[in-house]
Formats: structure tokens, C-alpha cells, sequence
């Protein structure tokens, strides 16, 4: 993003968190720094959740603004509800569902946008939101997914090439480093409460979708992935490093963001 904006002065850039306050706070960090640039920030996401979040320094309120789309309605959701902090755990997939209704909504913020001469120069959204980069596609906009992970996880969780060679199906499965990390490693879940959250994440939900569908449409499909770790967090994995010989292979492009 840097480089395009050395090129071409400010950028216009659109952020869309998934709707879990972990997630939103860390969109409205990127946003602000993003801001801080000089560069002119939308971050779009529902009325209410907008109201909650905490208020923006003066001085980058000028070029950051705030965007509502209305949640739409699902059977089960209760009234009111627009975040995972709003319902218990067992409805988060609702969530997501009525987060995926946004899909209309956003694809006419983003056409009205156009038309008014404010294209944006990329879109920045979250690990669920699978149907963005078509959406954005139709209009030339890319788009960067913001994993607001750290870089192994993501490693962890695995392309679909790999869980299509090496499936995982029982939770023990999830207690190992999985077979596609190419040097000796120790990552796994350490708590089998840990690995049948994980399990559950390549399962289908109330949503249709499943977790792991959404991260792998989105990465096959977007231009850039940006990590929230930092090279003291993840030494020589950093696509700068001069330890590390490239991005993972099923990802587009990468970047780190302490």
C-alpha cells in the first residue's frame, strides 16, 4: 500500500471488520494509522457497533470516516444484536449470517462511491467476508484480508490444497503440527478444548458457510494478506526478513503489521 501510495499521493482505502469488537479495535488501529499517513479512511460497519466504538483523535477526524450499513434481519438473532458481544456463543453463527446480508448493501455503498468519483484504492476486510472481493472486483477495486492473527496460525489452519492432501478429520488431529509445514515444528493445540475449536472451524454452521470455506475464498481470491505480528513475535517469517525466502505459497502477497 505504501508503494502505491509513493506513487500516487492518498490513498483511498475501505475497512470492513468481521463483527467481534477483537476485531473491530484492531481495524480502527489500522484505520488511525492509515489516517496518521495522510491518507482518507472509510470504516464501514453497523449503526450500533459504530457507536460503541471509542472516539478518534481529533486530529485524524478529517480523514477518517465512519460508514453504517444496517444489519439485516435473521430468525433467531435476538432484536438489537450486532456483535458477537451481543449474543452467546452458540449464536455467533447468526451473526454471521446477518453479517452476509450486508453483501447488497455494500455493494451499493461501493457503486455510489464510484459514481462520485471516490474509487477506492483498496479494500481491507476480515477473515470472513468471502463475498467482498467479487464485489470489489467488479469495480477494480483489489482488496487485502487483515488476519488479525499472528502468521502461524494462519499457517496452521492450512490452505485447502493441503487439507484436500493431508484431511483432518478427528480432533486429534489438531494436537500435531500439520504434515505440510516443510522444517521440524511444535505448533499444535495444546488443550483439547483448543483443537475442538479448531475442528469446528471446518465444519458448516447456521451461517451455511463454513469457517474455514470463508478463509479460503477470501485468500484465493484477494491480493494481499496483512498479519497483526511483528518479527520479536515471529523471527524470520516476515516476507522483509532477511531470514525468510518468500510468502507462503497459497498466499497472493503478505505483510506485517505490529
Amino acid at each position: 500500500m505504501e508503494a502505491a501510495a509513493d506513487a500516487g499521493g492518498v490513498l483511498e482505502v475501505v475497512v470492513f471488520p468481521w463483527l467481534a469488537f477483537g476485531h473491530m479495535l484492531s481495524f480502527l488501529e489500522l484505520s488511525k494509522r492509515l489516517a496518521a499517513r495522510g491518507h482518507a479512511v472509510t470504516f464501514v460497519s453497523t449503526p450500533q457497533n459504530l457507536a460503541r466504538l471509542p472516539p478518534v483523535p481529533p486530529h485524524l477526524s478529517p480523514r477518517l470516516r465512519f460508514v453504517p450499513l444496517p444489519l439485516p434481519r435473521v430468525d433467531g438473532l435476538p432484536d438489537g444484536a450486532e456483535s458477537t458481544a451481543d449474543v452467546p456463543p452458540e449464536k455467533i453463527e447468526l451473526v454471521k449470517k446477518a453479517m452476509d446480508g450486508l453483501a447488497a448493501p455494500l455493494a451499493a455503498f461501493l457503486a455510489d462511491a464510484v459514481a462520485a468519483g471516490r474509487r477506492p484504492d483498496w479494500i481491507v476486510h476480515d477473515f470472513c467476508h468471502h463475498w467482498v472481493p467479487p464485489i470489489a472486483g467488479e469495480h477494480g477495486v483489489p482488496c487485502a484480508a487483515f488476519m488479525t492473527v499472528y502468521a502461524a496460525f494462519v499457517v496452521f489452519l492450512g490452505p485447502r490444497w493441503a487439507n484436500v492432501e493431508h484431511p483432518r478429520a478427528a480432533t486429534e488431529d489438531f494436537a500435531v503440527a500439520p504434515r505440510w509445514i516443510p522444517v521440524p515444528s511444535t505448533i499444535a493445540c495444546r488443550r483439547r478444548s483448543e483443537a475442538e475449536s479448531i475442528a469446528a472451524l471446518f465444519r458448516a454452521n447456521a451461517s451455511g458457510v463454513s469457517d474455514m470455506d470463508r478463509v479460503w475464498l477470501l485468500f484465493e481470491r484477494c491480493r494481499v494478506a496483512i498479519y497483526r505480528s511483528c518479527d520479536e513475535v515471529e523471527p524470520g517469517c516476515s516476507p522483509s526478513s532477511p531470514t525468510s525466502s518468500s510468502s507462503p505459497p497459497y498466499l497472493p502477497g503478505s505483510c506485517y503489521l505490529p
